[in-house]
């Protein structure tokens, strides 16, 4: 997968695109799938894989077919751009035909994950032949495929150690230039070099955990889109390369230390377009923060908003963003420009997020039946299996909304009673005396819940959680029903609807255990933090590419196994990559003491490293070097 601002590609090791082989194959503009299908042939026939390397600007795929050797060097910048180098590596001349096939069909990517049936079968969009290519029409879009020398057959005869170079570029037809091959290469890469410059980096005396933290940079930049606000990071490949509310400003806020920009981006963008007015079918309401953008065919038509309300807890999680990034890096000009977004997000929070006024959020609106992170519709259920009465409210969703009233506090200090009373309630109200655990929601009737979940780990991280019990959800948390040995499961695997590869009731989502895991180091549990943080690092350094998935199964962790792979997770995808330095910062005890303008660092020892080197790393509008030698502390 490659992917620049707005255009990705997607495509086997081969470098073909195929789409019946993966639904997702093809090079995409936002949500519209612009090239459907991509194949080299030699002689008619497709060439074998022999090799590929790919780094996070670009490809290079290695063939070999009717004696011939093939290098496909690919890149993305408004489009696809491709190097075809056939080589002859024998002793003899060889003759044979070059064929590059193409096609289009503009696919809508939700009617390819299937929420949009109405245009689930896409028809081809027939190819007219040019004299550098092809040119692909239909009512809405143009795709033009540029072939230099022109063609899309060449007869060659090479020589030994001769070679045929062949240019393919495809872009839509927009009547923009086409990017010259080398320039945009370069390109391409220097803007993943300046990325790094602009982030903290990390070492350490762990070579696969340095490996997996410099992926996990690359992979934030490679999400990320540029608009009129600053950056925005997409949440995930190739399903979600859109924005998003809540998966954006959790990550920005684990992202505070590595790269601020993130954050004023993501709220500049979010607060540009902030809820306005009451719209049932998208369910955009005055204030509330949006859940989901889409582009394309399905927006054209009316079968999807183009901007989607439709989740409870972005809107406290925009002011819980906004207040950290004012915490952590004492631009309180920023602060200022975004305070009225924010206070339009409170009103939200104590008007339409709170339908019957009981003081807890609850979701209404358009999209999904459930509207918090577990968005799928089988997450709320009671535990018998039996789905839960709604709206309910969500335990995490109170706890987000608690943080954004204390640091709302800074600008409006009756919040103070507010945030204290909330917290009292919600301790009361969520606590389940038997398990010595939170429910995971209250439902419409106001009864809990009362599965044993993940979601009590964000309580801990947002604080809401009284310390008194805070140790017993800890205990709950890293138990054998939720600990799988590599993260924290989604449900107990004593639920009667426990699925280890299920989407939502039992896999592991590396963001959730992570926020988990600063929640435990926040209340002082170094031991159990540690252990967390260093299986849910040992899981990543695993997967391809070291690259953490959104989600993977949460099999019991067995001696000399390896975690196995979500059947259709996003990879790589934004709030997996955040939460690998979430767990860094956790165990390096990385707090901000705004009061006293200091960076607090309290390392904890941990069998992932000895010796760790943090460069530049972003605080109060400067940058901070240091090492930690076990748990001895040094600043350059």
């Amino acid at each position: 997968m490659l992917k620049r601002d707005r255009f990705f590609v997607v495509s086997a090791r081969d470098g073909s695109i195929t789409p019946g082989e993966f639904a997702g194959d093809g090079l995409w503009a936002e949500d519209t799938r612009i090239l459907s299908a991509f194949r080299v042939l030699i002689n008619g026939v497709e060439p074998a894989s022999i090799d590929f390397q790919a780094d996070d600007a670009s490809a290079s795929f290695v063939l070999e077919g009717g004696g011939l050797h093939l290098t496909r060097t690919r890149f993305v910048e408004s489009g696809l751009h491709e190097r075809i180098t056939v080589t002859n590596p024998g002793t003899a001349t060889v003759d044979a035909v070059l064929e590059v096939e193409f096609a289009v069909d503009l696919a809508a990517m939700l009617a390819v994950r299937g929420a949009v049936p109405q245009l689930a079968d896409p028809l081809p969009v027939p190819a007219v032949r040019t004299p550098d290519g092809a040119r692909f029409v239909a009512p809405r879009d143009t795709v033009r495929v540029i072939t230099f020398p022109e063609g899309l057959n060449h007869v060659l005869r090479l020589g030994p150690n001769e070679e045929f170079t062949l240019r393919v570029d495809v872009v839509p037809d927009n009547g923009e230039p086409v990017v010259d091959f080398v320039a945009g290469m370069h390109e391409a890469q220097d803007i993943f070099a300046r990325w790094a410059v602009e982030c903290m980096s990390v070492w350490t005396d762990n070579p696969a955990l340095n490996q997996l933290l410099e992926q996990a940079i690359a992979d934030i930049r490679m999400l990320c889109n540029r608009y009129d606000t600053g950056i925005y990071p997409t949440s995930g490949l190739p399903w979600y390369a859109v924005p998003f509310g809540r998966d954006t400003l959790i990550s920005s806020i684990l992202l505070l230390h590595v790269n601020p920009d993130i954050a004023r981006g993501v709220l500049r963008y979010l607060a540009k377009h902030q809820g306005r007015r009451v719209d049932p079918q998208s369910g955009e309401q005055p204030g509330k923060i949006l859940h989901e953008v889409r582009t394309g065919e399905v927006v054209d038509r009316g079968l999807w908003p183009h901007i989607l309300y439709g989740t409870v807890d972005a809107t406290p999680l925009f002011m819980c963003a906004l207040t950290e990034t004012e915490r952590w890096t004492r631009d309180h000009q920023f602060a200022d420009e975004m305070l009225p977004a924010a206070e339009a997000a409170l009103d939200w929070c104590r008007s339409y997020g709170d339908p019957d006024g009981d003081g807890y959020l609850e979701q209404s609106g358009a999209g999904a039946r459930n509207q918090g992170w577990k968005d799928s519709d089988d997450s709320l259920t009671n535990v018998d299996g039996t789905d839960a009465v709604r709206p309910a409210a969500l335990c995490e969703a109170q706890s987000y909304l608690y943080r954004g009233l204390v640091g709302m506090a800074k600008h409006r200090p009756a919040l103070k009673v507010h945030a204290a009373t909330l917290k009292r309630r919600f301790n009361r109200d969520f606590w389940m005396p038997e398990e010595k655990y939170l429910a995971q929601a209250l439902d419409g009737s106001k009864h809990q819940v009362r599965a044993v979940t993940s979601n009590p780990g964000h309580c801990l991280w947002m604080r809401i959680v009284e310390p008194s019990r805070a140790e017993h959800v800890v205990k709950g948390l890293v138990s054998r029903e939720l600990f799988s040995g590599w993260g924290i499961r989604t449900l107990s695997k004593r639920a009667v609807n426990y699925d280890p590869c299920s989407y939502h009731n039992g896999s592991v989502w590396p963001f959730d255990t992570a926020l988990a895991i600063a929640g435990m180091r926040h209340y002082g549990f170094d031991a159990e933090s540690e252990r967390t943080a260093r299986a849910l690092i040992e899981a990543s350094i695993d997967f391809p590419m070291h690259r953490p998935p959104e989600v993977f199964c949460g099999d019991d962790r067995e001696p000399d196994g390896t975690p196995r792979e979500y059947w259709n997770t996003c990879t790589p995808q934004l709030w997996s990559a955040a939460a690998m330095f979430a767990c860094i910062s956790s165990i390096l005890g990385l707090e901000a003491d705004p009061r006293r303008k200091t960076l607090r660092v309290n390392p904890i020892a941990t069998r992932l490293w000895n010796r760790i080197e943090l460069t530049g790393l972003h605080f109060a509008g400067g940058r901070i070097d240091l090492t930690v030698e076990g748990t001895e502390v040094t600043f350059a």
